[in-house]
């Protein structure tokens, strides 16, 4: 049987989502700048690979071979402190590129309505927050890093966004149909709103404007936990792997809205922390059920509902633990980290 892009990008994924959250919390081995380097790597190396085997479905086994050999490469480069700063960023530069190019092009083929036209568009932006963030990396430019960053964890944001709303209105929709039940309509003026919020707030975060980035984004924050009540008529009758997409959704929600009113001083908690209910809880819960989901569905296997729930429930702690465990962090931070990677170890025995 061919070698598909989610048999390849899936295991580069978690084992990198698994050996670096790892690495990084008990063995010291990522570079100087940790927290650079880990927001990096979950967004360039983890999100990055799993938009890769998503979506990479039209390629031949040579161009995957390439992208995922210098995805791997990248991986190496920035992990090891010795790597010459302009060799790391020409190799994290390869894999930043080639992937989100590839991913567009095949988008630009499929599409035939405009409004999947904002799925290239948002990929686009991968190789753009890379390029910032490797001029700060190289002091071409002292924001470029943080510039980066934030663009760079927009993107992912937003596309799970839209991509994910799109799957779990659809799928709500179809089971209350099926249930007897009227259709639940999509509302793309939802999501249009909740799409320029998204991202004017990491916009405003790439050019350090907090205060309006906080309004913004508690703004996006808002309206997925809208778009999740107006599906909540389906919520009985969906299967586990739509239940687990809309309770990433919902940790998405939730951690923008904490995110914003900690900027805003609203909470008496490091604006940082509670964004780690939206990366943890929302781009880790979604991120592995959508694997699973699609595994089952390419190689025609039945979902795992066991697997799916405790996933969901091991991400949401670890979410939980990063975010409220500041005043036990020699505690909290190492179990979160040991709660994500057994989340992400769950996924193994269904990439065979």
């Amino acid at each position: 049987m061919a070698l598909r892009a989610h048999s390849l990008f899936f295991p580069l994924a978690i084992a990198q989502g698994v050996a670096g959250i790892l690495l990084w919390s008990f063995a010291g081995l990522p570079p100087p700048d940790h927290a650079a380097w880990h927001a990096h790597e979950m967004i360039f190396g983890y999100s990055l690979a799993v938009l890769a085997g998503f979506l990479l479905t039209r390629l031949g086994l040579r161009l995957l071979l390439i992208l995922a050999g210098a995805w791997i490469a990248a991986r190496i480069g920035c992990g090891l402190a010795g790597t010459p700063v302009p060799f790391r960023a020409v190799l994290a530069l390869l894999p930043s590129l080639g992937i989100p190019l590839c991913a567009a092009m095949t988008f630009l083929q499929g599409t035939k309505r405009r409004a999947n036209l904002a799925f290239p568009v948002l990929i686009a932006v991968f190789p753009l927050a890379e390029l910032l963030f490797q001029a700060g990396e190289l002091a071409s430019w002292q924001g470029g890093i943080a510039a980066g960053m934030w663009l760079g964890l927009g993107a992912v944001l937003t596309l799970i966004a839209v991509m994910g709303g799109r799957v779990v209105g659809a799928a709500v929709s179809g089971a209350v149909q099926r249930a007897g039940g009227a259709r639940i309509p999509p509302r793309l003026w939802l999501e249009r709103a909740q799409l320029l919020a998204l991202a004017g707030g990491f916009v405003a975060l790439a050019w350090d404007a907090p205060g309006p980035a906080a309004i913004l984004l508690s703004a996006g924050g808002a309206l997925f936990l809208l778009r999740l009540a107006l599906l909540l008529p389906g919520l009985w009758h969906s299967p586990a792997d739509i239940l687990g997409l809309m309770l990433g959704q919902a940790w998405l929600g939730l951690g923008l809205l904490g995110f914003g009113a900690s900027a805003l001083r609203l909470l008496p908690l490091p604006p940082i922390a509670m964004l780690h209910l939206t990366t943890i809880g929302g781009i880790g819960t979604t991120t592995l059920v959508m694997m699973l989901r699609t595994i089952a569905q390419r190689d025609r296997s039945a979902m795992p509902v066991v697997r799916v729930l405790l996933a969901a429930a091991l991400m949401g702690s670890a979410a939980l633990l990063r975010a409220f465990g500041l005043a036990v962090p020699d505690l909290a931070f190492p179990a979160a980290a040991l709660a994500w990677a057994l989340a992400l170890l769950l996924a193994v025995r269904r990439l065979g």
